[in-house]
């Protein structure tokens, strides 16, 4: 399962900016090729999100902005980590761009340069 940070649950939807504090996450299902969305029942708390897309089963993770927190417990739980960029993408560019590996795929060693909470302090402000 590929979880996508959103803001709504329109069908044009485009990928939200901030991990934490998104109200809803498209899931994208390679086997049988359809999104579906869940409510963000962590908003707010970048740890307690991450956990509950442990609890729906992700293997990867595209984001924005995210903080250690979040990509701390998402990298414990074995969720794949991916940078989207700053901007907004189309859910069905980001899965055919994916097929192709064209985002960064972030790790421990590269972490400092891809993690940025978005926040005005620049300080993560999950649990």
């Amino acid at each position: 399962m590929i979880a996508i940070p959103v803001d709504s649950i329109k069908p044009d939807v485009k990928s939200s900016a901030l991990f934490g504090n998104v109200n809803y996450f498209a899931l994208y299902d390679p086997e049988v090729k359809e999104f579906r969305f869940i409510k963000n029942d962590g908003y707010g708390d970048g740890i307690k999100t991450a956990e509950l897309l442990k609890e729906h089963n992700a293997s990867k993770v595209f984001y924005s902005y995210m903080g250690k927190g979040p990509f701390s417990t998402l990298q414990k739980n074995g969720i794949e980590i991916y940078y989207l960029g700053p901007e907004p993408l189309d859910l069905d560019e980001i899965i055919s761009s994916h097929d192709e590996e064209s985002f960064v795929k972030v790790t421990q060693e590269n972490a400092e340069t891809y993690l940025d909470p978005g926040t005005h302090t620049g300080e993560c402000q999950c649990g």
